[in-house]
């Protein structure tokens, strides 16, 4: 099995999230509409109304590159042929991931042996060892592949083969041993599909990348911002809640239940988009079932350490004629050009009350950067600030630089204070 961690994959991942974080906040501001009708069918779900998950589905599918729906054709060709045909689809003239099946039967016999693939440039090599910068997966047996499935996903697999190995009688026709070998056998075939998968997440992710970027599938964005800032996760486990609440599930519909809320809050504790605190008052009046899963995943899961960045805009936290204020804004930076004067730029919008006393120097900062679309360092502008707030200029005699700090700080606040 293989986790994508793309913090580690790509040096520089922090500055790509931070900058993609700062444009979906833009681009939802300008599109409230747009985000709202997802919203709504999202909500709808619950009541029947898939339309927007197929949409979503749609979107990822248009994504898959062919050789990986050639290999989607050839596994469940697998399980409707007969032995002599199966073995002939199993021979080493089959190539079932394209250029890259020889590389994956050798990791799948030889589990010493990683694949390393870079998702940028789409080169799959074999390694011994792990290598830094690329996404590494490796071949378990298939006693370790079964042993790493939750205990719930491996009793309700056994109980379906069970079901199978089964006469009308209800007689058992396979042994206990034949039956395990039949789990690990499967197990073996999840390896063959998992490996598969990595060999093509590059031209995954380079398909995906054109959907959102060239072509600005608005769709994309929409997810991007309801999983990340917009509690998207809690919001499904509600829908789940509510579904196992009106309706009749099954043992199969609930074993799925459970994965997807086992899902649901570890990546949301890995992202950092919520706590356990805030998952626990979600789920507070929920179904026992959902109760009691998520609270398992929460005992499981670890959660961010440190402050989680706030990511704002301008927008979002300028208070007043937002237009004239951006205005303003761009003046006071053509007049101030060194980074410093920043610090004085918020002192000013703070005391015109165009900006909240509360909101921290980074969350201006990074809402600065993306306005401008420059990058500029924190370090000095948010030292002064503190020092700012700490010291009242009106009072003690400071030297120049608190003297020019003054001086700006008392125009700037004039004009923004004229502003509406």
């Amino acid at each position: 099995m293989f986790k994508l961690n793309f913090s580690k994959i790509l040096p520089d991942f922090s500055l790509r999230k931070e900058k993609t974080d700062q444009f979906i906040h833009t681009w939802k501001n300008q599109n409230k509409a747009v985000y709202a009708d997802f919203k709504r069918g999202i909500g709808k779900v619950a009541e029947g109304d898939f339309t927007t998950l197929y949409n979503m589905y749609a979107m990822m599918k248009d994504c898959v590159p062919p050789e990986a729906q050639s290999f989607y054709d050839w596994f469940l060709t697998l399980f409707t042929q007969n032995p002599s045909q199966l073995q002939r689809m199993m021979s080493g003239n089959v190539q079932w991931a394209g250029e890259h099946t020889e590389k994956i039967a050798q990791c799948i016999v030889n589990r010493q042996l990683g694949l390393g693939i870079n998702l940028k440039t789409g080169k799959v090599d074999i390694y011994k060892s792990c290598q830094k910068g690329l996404l590494m997966v490796k071949s378990g047996t298939p006693v370790e592949i079964w042993n790493r499935l939750p205990q719930n996903m491996r009793t309700h697999f056994i109980e379906q083969l069970d079901k199978l190995a089964q006469n009308s009688n209800g007689c058992m026709l396979l042994s206990k041993l034949e039956r395990k070998q039949l789990y690990h056998s499967l197990s073996f075939f999840a390896d063959i599909f998992i490996l598969s998968h990595a060999v093509f997440l590059p031209k995954f992710l380079a398909n995906l990348y054109d959907r959102i970027i060239n072509q600005g599938d608005t769709l994309a964005y929409c997810m991007y911002y309801f999983v990340v800032f917009d509690h998207g996760l809690v919001l499904m486990m509600e829908i789940l809640n509510a579904i196992l609440t009106k309706e009749e599930v099954d043992e199969s519909g609930l074993t799925l239940v459970h994965n997807c809320i086992h899902i649901l809050v570890h990546h949301s504790m890995e992202m950092g988009t919520d706590t356990k605190a805030s998952w626990e008052n979600a789920v507070e009046d929920c179904h026992p079932e959902i109760w009691k899963d998520v609270m398992l995943a929460l005992h499981k899961a670890k959660g961010k350490r440190g402050k989680k960045k706030s990511i704002r805009t301008l927008d979002e936290i300028l208070i007043g004629d937002v237009a004239i204020l951006k205005k303003r804004t761009c003046q006071f930076l053509d007049e101030n050009t060194d980074g410093i004067c920043l610090a004085y730029l918020l002192c000013a919008l703070i005391r015109a009350r165009k900006i909240e006393a509360s909101i921290p120097y980074m969350t201006f900062h990074r809402a600065i950067e993306q306005f401008t679309g420059q990058h500029t360092g924190h370090d000095i502008p948010q030292k002064r600030y503190g020092e700012l707030k700490m010291f009242t200029l009106n009072s003690s005699p400071y030297g120049d630089s608190y003297k020019r700090a003054k001086r700006i700080i008392d125009k700037w606040t004039q004009i923004f204070i004229e502003v509406g």
